[in-house]
């Protein structure tokens, strides 16, 4: 179910500012896997409808230990990833870079020298870019850390990206990108958001409860409950827990971050406990 708050629009529009312009996406251990394992899990982003492909560039942070996984690939939503170019942030215990390039058969891979690149405790910022005639580079805050040419005289042309990690760890991302909120809010019935609340209200519709989100730029969207009228501001920066229950009283709304498109509950799994893939709004 989709609604919108019309005449919140304008204000949210205005002051959301950057407040969110990040989706963080926890990626699990994909077990012993390196830059040349075939059939990794990566987690496409386009499936949380986030397209760096179509600009040639993610600017994205990641707290993990070691092997953080990126994949460019020439097919969208990752489903025959025959051709494309991996890149293992944190490779050899968190020594180096690797890239490997794969197409028909065809492989080049090489390492590049980053010892302590990542650290399990923080994030890491890092601008990846790319270009039609095959060069990569990769800035690690204002260091280039890696300034890739592919040897080929055809160069992949990549569709889409997808992301892990490996070895034993396990990583939270924080993928940039643009929110446009224009006031629509993606909800589902017999659902609740067990997640952290900024405040608990009286309201008499969905409609009042998500009219008060609207205007808070710290607000990702509200529990409502249509018997006792409890309305619950759901805080920002948190992985989206959504649970369902059937005939529930409850519902979860949250904030359409493209127009009427990047609506996080409707994108999240039912139930998915913290130790997996989530994905937060910050």
């Amino acid at each position: 179910m989709m609604i919108t708050v019309i005449f919140c629009a304008v204000f949210t529009t205005v002051s959301l500012g950057n407040l969110l312009d990040q989706v963080w996406i926890k990626t699990k251990n994909s077990g012993f896997v390196n830059a040349s394992t075939p059939n990794v899990d990566y987690i496409s982003l386009s499936f949380f409808q986030l397209y760096p492909a179509n600009n040639h560039y993610m600017k994205f942070s990641v707290k993990a230990c070691s092997n953080a996984f990126i994949l460019l690939s020439s097919d969208m939503y990752l489903l025959y990833s025959f051709f494309d170019y991996r890149i293992v942030i944190g490779a050899g215990d968190n020594s180096k870079i690797n890239v490997r390039r794969n197409y028909d058969l065809i492989i080049s891979s090489f390492n590049i020298s980053t010892p302590g690149i990542l650290n399990c405790t923080e994030h890491r910022s890092f601008e990846l870019n790319w270009a039609i005639s095959g060069r990569i580079t990769l800035m690690s805050g204002t260091k280039m850390v890696m300034n890739y040419m592919d040897p080929s005289s055809t160069p992949i042309s990549i569709k889409d990206v997808g992301i892990t990690t490996g070895l034993g760890s396990v990583g939270l991302w924080k993928v940039e990108h643009t929110s446009r909120f224009t006031g629509f809010y993606c909800g589902e019935s017999g659902a609740y958001g067990n997640m952290t609340l900024l405040s608990t209200l009286k309201k008499h519709s969905r409609i009042d409860c998500v009219s008060v989100c609207s205007v808070r730029d710290d607000c990702l969207g509200v529990n409502f409950n249509r018997k006792t009228e409890e309305c619950q501001m759901i805080a920002g920066g948190q992985q989206v827990i959504k649970i369902v229950v059937q005939k529930s009283p409850w519902y979860l709304y949250t904030k359409c971050l493209q127009d009427k498109t990047m609506c996080v509950s409707c994108i999240v799994w039912d139930s998915r406990p913290p130790d997996n893939t989530g994905i937060l709004i910050t």
